[in-house]
């Protein structure tokens, strides 16, 4: 009788046990835009219970990139993201966007490039939670990369090469110029559809190193740009109205040069641009032409050493260009080859990074700064490298460096990803801004 009790209250302890244990934690996931928060709640949870919340994407070269952040509960059972800062993880501090930026791909994994290949309309995403060591719950994501609708077609009309992005609809819509930096070629198409998807008829332009360009940087006519101006306002798709360029690096600085001789320009973003005129790639020519004549380049008496550089490479580490693209310069041998901004009357902003190791680009920018006075803003994006201009929220795991020489050589960007990552979205924020006022 006594063994029987006792199997009895096993029993019923068990079944009391069984009656009181929990259901697996929900997951909600959601979201607009890449420019937009995501939304991850995690619910179910005992509180203060450890949740690690991952995202995971394939690129289009088959490569996973992966991001990861532990929270642990609050006081009702729930993980939300953009209220709580991570325990650990790939980023830090309360950001509903850290699980986009901070995606990268196994550790050790090779990188020849600074920006995942994401070439599609949208990033398709599998966001999961883990607890214990174990998946617990997991749901599809679908983050758009620019605006439905957007068209791209590539042009070479009138001498001009590049992509044509469209917003949908007939139009007429604001014209803007994009420009790339020292790679050459077609600037970021992913960048120019973004835009394009803000509302703006974009021509993304390149200007050498494509068939039919000069092959180099070097001596690029001004009249070339002022040339893709008067083709885009010419456009039935573009609105009545001067045009906005916005250019990375030396796309920047020729961005500066077109807002000084091309009337069409209303507006000009230069993004770790510089307000001097740099040496061509024959130097000790220029970069830039008018009326056949030489703009004026940066010579500097006394340049810096690239020993530093070399040094870096050969230990494997990212060599630093900064010491010898101006940071010694004289202010008489900036302002001697500065462009003259200030024959302009559009628009400027002018942005450049704190630790931006490629370039001075604050000290260069300053150049342009002085000669527009108060007409211009310069910002500084604290913490940042040369590498802020994108579609934000992309993975800037890899944006502190660049193959020079994949394999070989790498140069630095300098900032940090997270930096990196809210300057670029500070940035292009800016400049959706300045060309929905001037345009």
């Amino acid at each position: 009788m006594r063994s029987a009790i006792g199997l009895l209250a096993v029993a019923l302890l068990l079944a009391g046990c069984a009656g009181t244990a929990r259901s697996a934690p929900e997951l909600d996931v959601g979201g607009g835009a890449i420019d937009e928060p995501l939304a991850v709640v995690v619910s179910g949870l005992a509180p203060g219970e450890q949740a690690s919340v991952w995202a995971r994407t394939t690129d289009d070269r088959g490569r996973l990139w992966t991001s990861w952040a532990t929270f642990a509960a609050d006081r009702g059972g729930r993980v939300d993201i953009a209220g709580q800062a991570p325990i650990t993880g790939s980023y830090t501090g309360t950001d509903p966007t850290g699980l986009l930026w901070s995606m990268r791909l196994p550790s050790g994994e090779p990188v020849s490039e600074p920006r995942a290949a994401l070439s599609g309309p949208e990033l398709r995403l599998t966001i999961g939670v883990d607890v214990g060591g174990s998946t617990v719950a997991q749901a599809p994501l679908v983050v758009p990369l620019h605006a439905p609708g957007v068209r791209s077609t590539p042009t070479a009309e009138d001498g001009l090469v590049g992509d044509l992005h469209l917003p949908p609809g007939p139009g007429p819509h604001p014209g803007v110029i994009l420009l790339g930096g020292s790679e050459g070629g077609r600037p970021n198409p992913e960048l120019g559809r973004f835009l394009a998807g803000k509302g703006f008829a974009v021509l993304g332009l390149a200007y050498f190193g494509l068939p039919g360009l000069p092959p180099a940087l070097d001596r690029i006519p001004v009249e070339y740009g002022t040339r893709a101006v008067d083709w885009l306002q010419a456009r039935p798709e573009v609105s009545d109205g001067r045009v906005g360029v916005v250019g990375l690096s030396r796309g920047g600085e020729f961005a500066l040069v077109l807002g000084a001789f091309a009337p069409g320009v209303g507006a000009v973003a230069s993004i770790v641009g510089s307000g001097a005129v740099f040496p061509g790639a024959v130097q000790p020519g220029s970069s830039w032409t008018r009326a056949g004549a030489d703009l004026p380049p940066l010579v500097i008496a006394s340049p810096g050493s690239p020993v530093g550089f070399l040094a870096s490479a050969a230990r494997g580490r990212p060599g630093q260009f900064v010491d010898t693209q101006g940071t010694t310069a004289t202010p008489d041998e900036l302002d001697r080859a500065a462009i003259p901004v200030e024959r302009s009357d559009a628009a400027f902003v002018l942005v450049s990074a704190e630790q931006d190791e490629l370039w001075p680009s604050q000290r260069l920018l300053d150049v342009a700064a002085r000669r527009l006075g108060g007409r211009a803003e310069h910002v500084v994006q604290p913490g940042a490298g040369h590498f802020i201009l994108d579609v934000p929220n992309l993975p800037t795991s890899y944006t502190t460096a660049a193959a020079l020489i994949p394999g070989v050589f790498w140069i630095a960007g300098g900032g940090t990803p997270q930096a990196n990552a809210a300057a670029t979205a500070d940035t292009v924020r800016r400049v959706v801004e300045l060309f929905r006022e001037e345009l």
